[in-house]
């Protein structure tokens, strides 16, 4: 095999002559600590001691990094990896080069950016454990290492709490679905809907602890929360009757910012975060409408016991009560970037959707950022402009094809170098309104997840050069059964 397959492509690769062969069973000495990340990652080594002669040898060495590792393909290859992390992304690489005649080589690589991430709404469509766990696996071969699962909507709410059991009882199931585009008024009839158990959170936080990928859960509110009001009407605004909401865009319904509703999205926030023990934890934070806010007369009191001049600020209130008992329990927490708008507590991390100014302005105000721009990285837009498209968030002339993907640029234009440290890495975007099923997820996620993880390990070169090898990456995407958006066919 040659470079053509590696995707990402490591960021220091030196090609040798002549080729190395490895029969179907290969002997490898094996530190004792990492049989199970070399099991876990499917490979058929038989191991031996160290008086015996391997073909392979893993060592374990300081100096490689959190993520870093190397690998030298010779009579006896070496694989080198400071932490069970870098050693799986060695696994990982050496499993596109091949086992079949191998050209020698060596290769010294690690990421250049630590959170290398993909989202994916849950809510919206309900997509259940068997399928998160295979989406997993295709962002493990990407080296990505973090998935963020918005688990609760106005549409939806997608996660057991035992405390408030009608969250999933009433909450997680809506009456029906628009078809189409939301903007064509027609709906399915169809009720839709699910959740996740304690024991399906397990799975899938196991699971991706395997494929040494971080799970990110989010809990959104106050806004966004119809869903949570049709199954505990007395922490909203209103006197209606509430149920899931069968439209997509943003409903207007939002919790009440009494007491009782606060120490609610604390209960709530809290127990998720229990369940992802050393996880980031997403507390959402953006589109809040405050329509209800302006109307109600409770709320008014709020503002003037706090001297609130703007009734955005009553958003701040979440904010600061949810990060403060997160970090107190040793949580880090994320937050959409409307937070700026207010207060922003001190170690939130902005992840800033509306435009790569927003990562300024966070970077800027001394906040660690997380590049997540809606025109590079939302990959519930168009893949191209060509008829022929499913229906997706954004219609025409909008649409991201897997070029401008890969032409992003994680540190912005105008940021300096020593706020450029406040840059975390990056993540795409999968909001699933119009993405019902696993092909469609794979269809709106592939190629351009490739392209991204490209960029966000930090080697990426230029599309021409890049497209060759997405190509070949693509073909073994084929035969896995993965129903990506076939590529376009070259201009001239």
């Amino acid at each position: 095999m040659s470079r053509m397959h590696l995707l990402p492509i490591p960021r220091q690769i030196d090609f040798g002559t002549g080729t190395v062969h490895w029969g179907p069973e290969p002997t490898a000495i094996i530190p004792i600590e990492w049989q199970s990340v070399v099991e876990n990652a499917g490979w058929n080594f038989r191991k031996i001691e160290n008086s015996q002669d391997p073909q392979i040898v893993i060592k374990k060495i300081e100096g490689l990094g959190d993520e870093g590792y190397s690998i030298k393909v010779d009579d006896v290859t070496e694989i080198s990896a400071s932490t069970a992390a870098g050693l799986n992304y060695a696994l990982t690489t050496l499993r596109q080069y091949g086992t079949e005649q191998m050209q020698r080589v060596e290769i010294v690589d690690s990421p250049k950016y630590s959170w290398r991430g993909c989202h994916l709404d849950v809510s919206r469509h309900f997509f259940g454990v068997d399928t998160v766990c295979r989406f997993i696996d295709l962002l493990a071969e990407h080296r990505l290492n973090r998935l963020h699962l918005h688990l609760n909507d106005d549409q939806g709410w997608r996660i057991e709490i035992p405390r408030w059991p009608l969250l999933t009882e009433i909450g997680a199931w809506r009456d029906s679905s628009p078809i189409g585009h939301e903007d064509d008024g027609v709906d399915d009839g169809q009720p839709h809907g699910g959740f996740y158990t304690l024991d399906d959170i397990r799975v899938i936080r196991e699971h991706a602890e395997k494929r040494f990928i971080q799970i990110v859960p989010e809990i959104d509110l106050p806004g966004h929360a119809q869903a949570a009001l049709a199954a505990y009407p007395h922490l909203g605004n209103t006197d209606l009757s509430l149920r899931p909401w069968v439209r997509w865009g943003i409903s207007d319904h939002v919790l009440n910012v009494s007491d009782e509703a606060l120490k609610f999205a604390e209960d709530v926030v809290t127990y998720v975060a229990s369940l992802f023990p050393g996880s980031p934890i997403h507390i959402g934070g953006d589109e809040c409408p405050t329509v209800e806010w302006e109307e109600s007369p409770a709320a008014r009191e709020v503002m003037r016991s706090h001297g609130f001049t703007s009734v955005q600020q009553l958003q701040g209130l979440y904010t600061r009560r949810l990060t403060k008992v997160l970090q107190a329990k040793g949580h880090e927490v994320v937050a959409w970037d409307e937070v700026l708008d207010a207060e922003v507590p001190s170690g939130t991390i902005i992840a800033a959707w509306r435009s790569s100014e927003k990562g300024v302005e966070a970077a800027n105000r001394g906040l660690d950022v997380i590049m997540a721009p809606m025109d590079y990285l939302y990959l519930d837009w168009l893949s191209s402009d060509a008829p022929g498209e499913p229906v997706a968030q954004a219609s025409l002339p909008v649409f991201t094809p897997w070029e401008k993907v890969y032409g992003f640029s994680v540190i912005p234009e105008g940021l300096t170098p020593d706020k450029a440290k406040h840059v975390r890495g990056a993540q795409v975007q999968l909001w699933t309104e119009y993405m019902a099923t696993q092909d469609h997820l794979d269809y709106m996620a592939f190629p351009r997840i490739c392209a991204f993880s490209e960029v966000v390990w930090g080697s990426s070169t230029t599309a021409p050069e890049f497209r060759p090898r997405l190509e070949e990456h693509l073909a073994l995407h084929q035969r896995a059964g993965v129903k990506f958006r076939r590529l376009d066919p070259e201009i001239g």
